[in-house]
């Protein structure tokens, strides 16, 4: 079945009839005019321009009319340029309005434009004139005429120069031009080989010239530009960019004919500028400068700047209310002044207008501050900006600086700053302290700011503070907070900050709030970890703030000495400084003093080597003293003290004891003041022995002679001479207790601490107690004051002087004795017989429900211990201890829980010191700074070491530095314990002493380590030693496996080699060691050198892997049991001496051949496969090849005796001496021969090869010959 489908039809578009006639019309239009623009095309090209010379007198014409000035040619000729028209013009002449000549022009070109014909006049597609010669000159008006011909002839008319504008090119090639500027009364100016060429393109205008100025002026001159505007009758609408460029130029030489931003009275150089025009005016300009010797004035009212050189851009642009100005990558060298290296910064300024204030920003990279700062007189900037930089003398380096203000600067403005400096210095200004030497960062505003600080070499100037403002500092870091609360107040924060110089070192923090009325509002604190009390004057604030007699007396008083964990609080309005009202405010200053040195009165011996507490609060001061000395006397306990340092008559108190020769305590009455008040008493008493002072001194600084003073002398076993009419005193005991007024002596006699004793004492008027006693001492008996588990190690006893001093500062019993008598089990440098002397002072300072002991013990030991009561006992909270103190030498005792030991000794067991350190007890974290001549640890003795760092419950970390060992060890004690060490060398330490000389296999490392108790173990050294041999950069890393230490890697890197592997250590009794390993090698005989092989390989590379096993630990290889496997291959090597070694084997068996010579034998490569058994390695194709012979090898090699067995098969290659031989005697025989080598493989080496046994040891090994010798080729049946 099908369907039949009509075709479709298009029907066509039909034209309404009423259009039909026009379309006819248009159309026929179209034909006349295609065929009108032809015939008028034709007729030009083959009629009119080749007859165009009858055409002379209109064309002239034409251009009259166009240019508006009388022009005659001499001829002109035509031709096609495209599709345009070309005219070429010779002796064309201009003549001016007056008719005379003007302007005379040896050739013109122009290329008629078609458009021509649409404005009925001349236009020109291009203009190109050759070889002419302009005069330009400017009337005193301001008229501009060339060759005589004004520009613009009337207001509103452009004449000339818009129809100059009005063509589409126009080219000037090779001309001169003469300037005459009578306007400026300026010389004639001549440009030579000047090139011009402007292009129009309606009201947007291009130009470019170049010309040659006068030598004298400069090199050459480039201008160009790019501007918009329709008349010159209209200069107020012109728009555009210009650029000029002048090479070598004289600056000043051009300021006859131009003007620049500024007045420039001299420079040389090179210069580019970019100028962009704005409704006729300039209002941006760039220049690229690269001058010398310049001298210019930026401002009328500012000085001449003079400039030795500068080499930079300078960009700058007016903008509606003020200007913008910046350079980049300039470097200036002024006259006068530091010089300024590279830098770039960008300044904006707008003036204020109404209810506007004025405004202006600075941004810059980088900038240095001392030579701007001398510039900042001759930049125009505001007066009150110039003022204040002057006087603070701005010195450093600025980065990334943005500043912005608004107001007039400097006091009411309002701004944002940021910046980082270095090296930044300034001076004080108004109540902003001065510096120098600072770097950080700084962000403010006229609200708030924050510095932050990290300086070295820095100093601060504070004239409003200190008489002698400057301080100068090593490290000034931290923060810095200000915010500004009223218009007249000004709130300082200060989060933190830290400082330090050869004075003092410490840091700070806390605020300060200036209401605008007083010294302000200060809550401060700070704290010092050092100071020197030399330098005490230089750090007292101005007596405006400490008062002025509390000022004097600290200057005076304070003459030595150093000061650490100097804690200083001040809090409240300074106005009430120095806080006597509790409630008004705080002012405390807490130090700890060593080493000082007090001349506190006039008249009185001073007290030197003070170690103690300094301690200001509110208007009071005290000083305690543990120790120091009086003449020849050892003081303790000294209290010094001001109670009211803001007093009209301050009285000074002094308490304390003091210990020493009896005579320097009768010195010490006879050369104070105590003497006149007790009318010389004293003065023929004479004392031999040692006794105890307790002291008190009232002392009224303004009136010594009213002085108070009380003490009590206490003395034993002193030979007393009280006058010299009676005997001495032997072995006396007792007390002399005396005010300014009197004396008075006691004696008490009695047993203490398991033995006799004498004992002295008495109360004073003034109160407080004294108390001293000599005996016997058993250690039983001290355990009330020594109750530790050492104690059970200690026996014997010994005598002693204690004394008890009970006063306003509490208690202190001082323990002393030579420990002649008392034996110790302690292990070194704590070891002693009873006979021994060994010196101990102990003190204790008891409390409530805490006590502190000192310890010194001879010149071993000194403690410092913190204890609290728990129930009956006493538990150690902190303690410090020093090993061989030096003199004046203290404990260091951690502000926290815990314990640390520095010091130094000549040795150190550590093995016999850790089972009594682990049951001495204690807790909470301990530290170590330690220095030995000798530490044995874990079975091995380190020299020479010096280690620093804490322990804790779950390990202990250090810095190890030793003969044998350096760097950061770790230690973790979870599970069996965990070591890491990362070290910059490490060499194998030799036993200790004490762990005796190994047996055959015995373990290398101590019994708990054999037992399978070392820890897991991460080691990374640098540099790797045993027994001598530097192996290089070793890695270690192992781990417990169960009952085994497993080595998960073991890495050796040098720069002959590189050794890696794994293995695994079974411990327990039947302790074993297996390693996978491989060796690569790119020098052979330089691994071998290192290794202590040297002189058996030169060169090669090579690798030698497999695997080892062997009875015992790892650091002992073990050759009677050592098994595995091992395959060698190295290749391009010598055998360097053949007279030992394999290279002595190869001399005697390689048939005297060149290789093996006494300068060694050399080889391609050696490969091989090596079976250990026992300590013997066996192969059956070990094979040496070289050019000269194929060596193979077979048999066993013993590696503890050194020595081998050996089947050896030597197949010398004589392939190339057979084929040379057979060349010279017949090349078809060579051919022959050549071929025959090759495939039957070398069979005349085969022939001379020989089999040969070697035995006996490698430095001296016997050969035998097994096979039977070749034939004799001399032998004349051979030959036949």
């Amino acid at each position: 079945m099908s369907v039949d489908k009509a075709p479709m039809q298009t029907q066509p578009r039909t034209v309404p009839s009423a259009a039909r006639p026009w379309l006819r019309m248009l159309e026929a239009l179209a034909w006349g005019a295609f065929f009108a623009c032809a015939l008028a095309f034709l007729g030009a090209r083959y009629w009119l321009l080749p007859n165009i010379e009858r055409y002379r007198e209109d064309i002239v014409d034409a251009v009259s009319r166009s240019v508006g000035l009388k022009v005659t040619a001499g001829r002109i000729e035509a031709a096609w340029h495209g599709l345009r028209p070309r005219l070429l013009f010779t002796e064309v002449r201009l003549f001016d309005r007056d008719g005379r000549e003007a302007l005379v022009l040896p050739a013109v070109e122009g290329v008629v434009a078609w458009r021509s014909l649409l404005y009925q006049e001349l236009a020109l597609h291009s203009l190109a004139i050759s070889g002419s010669r302009l005069t330009l000159r400017r009337d005193p008006q301001g008229a501009i005429y060339v060759a005589g011909m004004k520009l613009a002839r009337a207001e509103g008319d452009g004449g000339f120069t818009d129809w100059v504008l009005a063509q589409s090119e126009i080219e000037i090639r090779n001309a001169e031009i003469d300037w005459l500027d009578e306007q400026r009364g300026a010389p004639p100016l001549q440009l030579t080989a000047l090139n011009f060429r402007l292009r129009n393109d309606g009201d947007t205008h291009a130009f470019g010239l170049s010309a040659r100025p006068p030598r004298e002026l400069g090199s050459g001159l480039d201008l160009r530009a790019e501007l918009v505007g329709r008349s010159v009758t209209e200069p107020g609408a012109w728009n555009g960019r210009v650029f000029a460029e002048l090479g070598y130029t004289d600056l000043a030489g051009w300021h006859a004919w131009f003007d620049y931003p500024v007045d420039v009275r001299k420079g040389q150089g090179a210069l580019r500028m970019w100028t962009t025009l704005g409704q006729g005016r300039v209002t941006r300009a760039t220049a690229d400068v690269a001058l010398t010797d310049v001298a210019a004035q930026l401002a009328s009212d500012l000085p001449l700047l003079e400039v030795s050189a500068v080499r930079g851009r300078l960009h700058g642009r007016l903008t509606a209310q003020g200007y913008e100005f910046g350079v980049r990558q300039l470097a200036l060298a002024a006259a006068r002044g530091p010089a300024m290296q590279s830098t770039s910064f960008r300044a904006t300024w707008q003036r204020g207008e109404g209810q506007r204030a004025q405004r202006g920003s600075v941004a810059a990279d980088q900038i240095e501050l001392a030579p701007l700062a001398h510039l900042v007189e001759f930049v125009p900037i505001p007066a009150g900006l110039r003022q204040m930089l002057l006087e603070l003398a701005p010195q450093g380096n600025l980065f990334d600086v943005r500043f912005d203000w608004t107001g007039e600067l400097p006091q009411a403005a309002k701004f944002n700053a940021r910046a980082r400096f270095g090296g930044l210095a300034m001076n004080a200004w108004r109540t902003i302290p001065g510096f120098a030497g600072l770097s950080g960062s700084l962000e403010a505003s006229e609200a708030k700011g924050t510095l932050q600080l990290a300086s070295a070499q820095a100093e601060l100037d504070l004239p409003r503070v200190f008489p002698e403002p400057r301080i100068a500092l090593a490290t000034l870091n931290g923060e810095v907070q200000w915010e500004r609360r009223e218009p007249a107040a000004l709130l300082v924060r200060i989060p933190s900050l830290s400082f330090a110089n050869a004075d003092l070192a410490g840091t700070a923090f806390g605020s300060y709030l200036y209401t605008g009325t007083g010294p302000g509002v200060i809550d401060l604190s700070a704290q010092l970890t050092r100071a020197d009390g030399r330098r005490t004057a230089k750090y007292l604030p101005l007596s405006s703030i400490l008062g002025s007699v509390t000022r004097e007396w600290l200057a005076g008083a304070i003459l030595g000495g150093q000061a650490s964990d100097v804690r200083f609080r001040l809090k409240g309005d300074l106005r009430e400084f120095p806080f006597a009202d509790a409630s008004k405010g705080q002012f405390q200053v807490a130090a700890r003093v060593r080493g000082a040195v007090l001349d506190y009165a006039s008249g009185w011996p001073r007290i030197e080597g003070i170690d103690g507490d300094l301690l200001f609060e509110r208007d009071k001061m005290a000083i305690v003293g543990r120790t120091g000395r009086i003449l020849g006397a050892t003081i303790s306990n000294v209290r010094v003290g001001i109670p009211n340092l803001l007093a009209e008559h301050a009285l000074l108190s002094i308490n304390g004891q003091a210990e020493g020769p009896s005579a320097e305590f009768l010195a010490y009455i006879q050369r104070s003041p105590v003497r006149r008040m007790i009318d010389g008493f004293t003065d023929g008493i004479r004392a031999d022995g040692r006794g105890r002072l307790q002291l008190k001194l009232e002392l009224p600084l303004d009136d010594l002679a009213k002085s108070r003073i009380a003490g009590d002398y206490g003395f034993a076993a002193n030979r007393i001479t009280v006058d010299a009419r009676l005997p001495p005193v032997e072995r006396a005991s007792g007390q002399v207790h005396f005010t300014e007024a009197a004396l008075s002596l006691n004696e008490v006699r009695g047993q203490l601490f398991g033995g006799p004793v004498a004992i002295s004492g008495g109360t004073a008027p003034q109160g407080g107690v004294a108390i001293v006693a000599r005996g016997e001492a058993t250690v039983p008996g001290m355990s009330a004051l020594f109750e530790h588990p050492w104690r059970t190690r200690l026996s014997g006893s010994a005598p002693y002087a204690a004394t008890v001093a009970v006063g306003g500062a509490g208690t202190q019993i001082t323990f002393e004795s030579s420990l002649r008598g008392v034996a110790s089990e302690l292990p070194p440098p704590l070891a002693k017989s009873a006979a021994e002397p060994l010196p101990l002072r102990l003190e204790i300072f008891p409390g409530t429900d805490r006590d502190r002991i000192t310890l010194a013990l001879g010149s071993v030991v000194a403690a410092d211990f913190h204890r609290l009561r728990q129930g009956d006992s006493m538990l150690l909270l902190r303690g410090g201890l020093v090993l061989n103190p030096s003199a004046g030498e203290a404990p260091r005792v951690p502000e926290r829980r815990g314990f640390m030991i520095h010091g130094a000794l000549p040795a150190l067991d550590l093995d016999r010191w850790r089972p009594l350190l682990r049951a001495g007890g204690g807790g909470g974290a301990s530290s170590f700074d330690l220095r030995l001549g000798t530490l044995d640890v874990l079975g091995k003795r380190l020299n020479k070491v010096t280690a620093h760092g804490s322990s804790d419950d779950a390990g202990w970390s250090a810095n190890v530095n030793s003969t044998e060992l350096a760097g950061d060890l770790v230690y973790r004690a979870e599970g069996r314990g965990t070591l890491a060490a990362r070290l910059t060398h490490f060499t194998v330490p030799d036993a200790s002493p004490g762990a005796g000389a190994l047996a055959p296999g015995a373990s290398a490392l101590p019994e708990s380590a054999a037992a399978g108790e070392l820890p897991a173990v991460d080691l990374v050294a640098e540099s790797f030693s045993h027994r001598r041999i530097r192996f290089g950069r070793v890695e270690v890393a192992a781990r417990h496996d169960g009952p085994n230490w497993r080595i998960d890697r073991i890495a050796m890197v040098n720069p002959e080699g590189a050794l890696s592997g794994k293995g695994l250590w079974r411990t327990g009794s039947a302790s074993s060691t297996a390693f996978e390993l491989k060796l690569e090698s790119s020098d052979v005989g330089k691994l071998l050198e290192r290794l202590g092989h040297a002189g058996r390989v030169s060169g090669g590379k090579g690798t030698l892997e497999g695997r080892l096993e062997w009875s015992g630990d790892p650091m002992m290889l073990n050759f009677p049991s050592l098994a595995g496997q091992l395959s060698l291959h190295a290749e391009s090597a010598q055998f360097p001496h053949i007279e030992a070694g394999l290279g002595r084997i190869l001399s005697l068996v390689s048939l005297n051949l060149s290789e093996a010579t006494a300068r060694g034998y050399a080889f391609d490569a050696v490969s091989g496969a090596f079976t250990v058994t026992r300590g013997v390695a066996h192969t059956e194709d070990l094979k040496i090849r070289s050019s000269a012979a194929e060596v193979t090898m077979k048999g066993d090699i013993d590696l503890a005796r050194e020595s081998q067995n050996l089947q050896v098969r030597v197949v010398p290659s004589v392939r190339r001496g057979v084929t040379t031989i057979a060349t010279i005697v017949n090349p078809a025989i060579a051919l022959g021969v050549a071929v025959g080598q090759a495939v039957l493989k070398d069979p005349f080496g085969q022939i001379f090869s020989a089999e040969y046994a070697v035995s006996g040891s490698w430095s001296d090994p016997k050969v035998e010959r097994t096979d039977v010798p070749p034939p004799d080729t001399t032998d004349p049946a051979f030959r036949n």
